[in-house]
């Protein structure tokens, strides 16, 4: 019989700030999460060792705010949900450094483990998630990730696919408690032993870029006049094209790795290698993603300047740089030009020697094509409203499995602040002081006298003043808080101790 210390499970918990959206029945995500984990820990087996890490509920914008709230063990369930209920979403979503770290978590006496991600939301930190779950699964214990996007879209599901298929987990996109909770219970009766993963034929990426091409390596041997290269999902081998041929190569042995070109027209795609009788012996699916391509601004340049210009794009054999008219057909262009491929992305060419307006051109190698371009002036004052260059592109392509950096900002919360009712109710001056050092400094302090004070607030504690006639003030210390009643009656200042020494 196993031990218990054979399997572990992990399970992280999305604290950051975007934790306090609400779900459609009004309840806020982590007010959800808080009930479903009560409930998760109350029904599982409480002999299978379980770990628990938080990220984002501590610091506000720190990448670092992870929290090993349970390292691995036997716990209470009340117990580790009262360490829950204590979470305050306020930060950034790190989920790569969180696998890291869970993935340290796990005894060295396990055989075997899943991590279990709850998040709502996409990497907020400089990190590649994609490759974190590539270093998971290259770890000598057999390691799941599970990714549970909590009210994630399908383009933001989509984004985590990676983490699950990688490391041959599941992924599930619960949007209410209810399906949280099957989430959960899903992964719990997945069978003990996880099957184990094929190995990839090819040395290829889930993703590449719509034109762009990749040197691909495959396990075993081929013949030169083997084909191999792309083809829309389930189909057999498609027409010869750039895309797709012979792998070529000497003798007997076909070129290991080879190089072909992704289609042009983003989709879904598989990478298929053929016997000599045209079946296919080996086949892996792959996303062709909407290319990054363009050139860097140019604004304007002198009639018959040398100028250097810069692009990001595919760089295949014939394709052209050229310099045409706006309205020009793709198959007219200048005098000047050049061939991206032999240029790595930076070239000069030779401004027209007419006035006017004017557009580098990036063609397809039939010439037929023109796949990106970008205006500029010559001998004329041109200012490009654009000003996107190849290294934000070269960044956006990157950044696939990134999110937006608004994604974990907190909402402001109204608050509303009153003397005690057993005061005269009139219009006073009422101010409120971040105490968190991690808020913004700036106090509240309206111009317009209130009855009650009210105002939209960064959640935090707050010191909350006001005075009433005869110089009688009230302060209190107050913490608001999304998801709740945010009203407080701030207390009376305690008149000082006046009785002379001795004296009762």
């Amino acid at each position: 019989m196993a031990q218990p210390s054979d399997h572990v499970s992990i399970l992280i918990l999305d604290a950051s700030g975007s934790m306090w959206d609400q779900l459609d029945d009004g309840k806020s995500k982590i007010e959800v999460a808080r009930t479903v984990m009560a409930d998760f820990f109350a029904r599982r087996d409480p002999q299978e060792p379980l770990g628990v890490i938080a990220y984002g509920h501590r610091q506000r914008g720190d990448c670092l705010d992870i929290e090993v709230v349970a390292p691995p063990g036997v716990y209470d369930a009340a117990n580790l949900s009262g360490h829950l209920a204590k979470i305050s979403p306020r930060g950034m979503t790190p989920i790569s450094e969180s696998l890291r770290i869970a993935a340290h978590q796990i005894p060295r006496t396990a055989e075997r483990a899943d991590i279990i991600l709850v998040t709502d939301g996409l990497e907020t930190c400089d990190a590649d998630p994609c490759a974190m779950a590539a270093e998971l699964a290259a770890q000598g214990v057999s390691i799941r990730a599970h990714a549970v996007g909590f009210g994630l879209t399908s383009e933001q599901a989509n984004a985590m696919r990676c983490i699950a298929d990688t490391t041959g987990g599941l992924l599930l996109t619960p949007q209410s408690g209810r399906e949280l909770s099957d989430a959960l219970a899903r992964i719990e009766q997945l069978d003990a032993a996880p099957a184990p993963e094929p190995e990839a034929f090819f040395d290829i990426g889930d993703k590449a870029e719509a034109g762009h091409t990749y040197r691909i390596g495959y396990r075993g041997t081929a013949h030169p006049s083997n084909y191999a290269g792309f083809t829309r999902r389930g189909e057999g081998r498609p027409p010869s094209s750039p895309s797709f041929g012979v792998i070529g190569g000497a003798g007997e042995s076909g070129n290991n790795p080879f190089s072909k070109r992704a289609p042009l027209e983003p989709g879904d795609y598989d990478l298929i290698l053929t016997g000599p009788n045209g079946s296919v012996v080996a086949r892996q699916a792959i996303e062709v993603v909407a290319a990054s391509n363009g050139f860097d601004p140019v604004g304007s340049v002198a009639l018959g300047e040398r100028f250097a210009l810069s692009w990001r794009g595919p760089n295949q054999v014939s394709e052209r740089v050229v310099i045409a008219r706006p309205d020009d057909p793709p198959q007219t262009y200048g005098k000047s030009w050049g061939y991206p491929l032999t240029h790595k992305g930076n070239m000069r060419l030779t401004a027209p020697a007419e006035a006017g307006l004017y557009e580098l051109r990036y063609l397809s190698a039939n010439g037929r094509e023109v796949l990106f371009s970008r205006q500029f002036g010559v001998g004329i004052a041109y200012v490009d409203e654009d000003t996107t260059t190849t290294a934000q592109l070269a960044d956006a392509a990157a950044a696939a499995v990134r999110a937006d950096p608004a994604q974990d900002a907190l909402p402001l919360v109204r608050a509303t602040f009153r003397i005690p009712a057993n005061f005269p109710q009139i219009a006073l001056s009422w101010s409120a002081i971040p105490l968190d050092a991690d808020m913004s400094p700036e106090a509240w302090a309206p111009q317009t006298e209130m009855i009650v004070g009210e105002g939209e607030f960064e959640p935090g504690r707050y010191e909350v003043y006001t005075q009433g006639p005869g110089e009688v003030e009230f302060r209190g210390e107050v913490e608001i808080v999304p998801g709740q009643a945010n009203d407080f009656v701030i207390p009376l200042v305690a008149e000082p101790d006046t009785a002379e020494p001795g004296t009762h």
